[in-house]
């Protein structure tokens, strides 16, 4: 779709995201969520690079939007005037939709009218059902030119089997040289002869554990196409590199289960926040046949929660009755997400996670 005329006519990326961990939530709960943060950077590509003073936020879907307004329209890698490097990362494509289930998303692009709008909501409702209450609207148009628009949205919504435990006591998360109490869930005190921990214990896979600062956890849900990690590792330079140090080291080692009286505290978190990319809004589009076109408003909506009653996971068991060491007695371990930690959310058989979280600050949790 070209046009030689050079008025100034606009492209819309418009994408709304929603990964909601937990199924329900009370009215007193819903409350906490945070819209408004001073210390979060939201990123549209994976190698952005760690500030150990700010959070580190990620999700697929601005890539997916540029992906159709890329393939479906300009045909081509966009190029933009003045020229950015944040385009430069997104026409490389780090995140394919390969690795998102199909049925998890919704992303088009075409010319905005109200015939792709109902196309748009309809895709949506075969796919999540009332679970998205978002409808996609048609943005106001106070310029009168005709305009395109790249939509994306991205929704996750799983359980876990069995719910774990809310934690009376608070997480006292350290970081920066500051102490935050926040609210958990995990296990208290795993003991085998329950039946509520046994159970649990068959959500929590533990890998590399080199002390208590220093251990990746993978956790499963009724999901068997999704996978969480939880890693409180020293971070690498980018998201990109943390992560793939973490899924190196997971693939050196055998996985364990929890064993009696460890403890396993992780901290309950819930936002829901808007972004503008607006390094990119306003840039003059110079790819041949498409002069005159502008990016107009490029944004992203995260909305994320975790908490004790569900997680995105790939449902996996893991039992070690060979090879197993003589009967010793071990400290127990502790697994507590009191520190600077990664969080990722990955297709089982996706290269790339589609949701990270470096979190080097307590600004995403639930407060105490």
């Amino acid at each position: 779709m070209k046009r030689k005329s050079r008025s100034v006519i606009s492209i819309i990326i418009s994408l709304c995201v929603m990964i909601v961990a937990s199924a329900c939530t009370n009215g007193n709960e819903s409350q906490s969520t945070i819209t408004k943060t001073q210390h979060t950077t939201i990123s549209s590509h994976l190698e952005e690079q760690i500030d150990l003073s700010n959070n580190l936020l990620y999700c697929a879907s601005f890539q997916m939007a540029w992906n159709v307004m890329r393939d479906q329209i300009i045909k081509g890698d966009i190029l933009l005037e003045p020229d950015t490097l944040l385009a430069k990362y997104l026409n490389r494509n780090l995140q394919e939709n390969i690795n998102i289930s199909s049925d998890s998303y919704v992303a088009t692009a075409g010319e905005l009218s109200k015939d792709l709008v109902t196309r748009i909501n309809k895709e949506q409702q075969e796919k999540f059902g009332n679970q998205v209450a978002h409808e996609f609207n048609i943005p106001q148009n106070t310029t009168n030119s005709k305009q395109l628009i790249a939509y994306a949205i991205l929704y996750k919504n799983l359980e876990f089997p069995t719910e774990f435990e809310k934690l009376e006591n608070p997480i006292v998360f350290t970081a920066n040289g500051h102490e935050t109490f926040i609210k958990g869930f995990g296990v208290h005190s795993f003991s085998s002869t329950k039946r509520q921990h046994e159970k649990l214990s068959k959500q929590v896979a533990i890998f590399d554990y080199r002390n208590e600062d220093d251990f990746i956890l993978l956790l499963t849900s009724k999901s068997a196409d999704d996978q969480i990690i939880l890693a409180k590792v020293a971070p690498n330079k980018t998201l990109l590199q943390t992560y793939t140090s973490i899924v190196h080291r997971m693939g050196k080692v055998k996985a364990s289960e929890l064993r009696d009286n460890e403890t396993l505290r992780m901290p309950k978190i819930d936002f829901d926040l808007i972004h503008s990319f607006s390094e990119l809004e306003n840039k003059r589009i110079i790819n041949k046949g498409w002069e005159g076109w502008s990016i107009a408003k490029a944004n992203q909506e995260i909305r994320f929660k975790l908490d004790e009653k569900g997680a995105v996971l790939k449902s996996r068991a893991f039992v070690a009755l060979m090879d197993a060491p003589p009967p010793q007695i071990e400290k127990p371990r502790k697994f507590i997400f009191d520190k600077p930690f990664l969080i990722c959310l990955k297709q089982k058989n996706g290269v790339k996670p589609y949701f990270a979280l470096w979190m080097s600050n307590s600004e995403l949790f639930v407060g105490k």
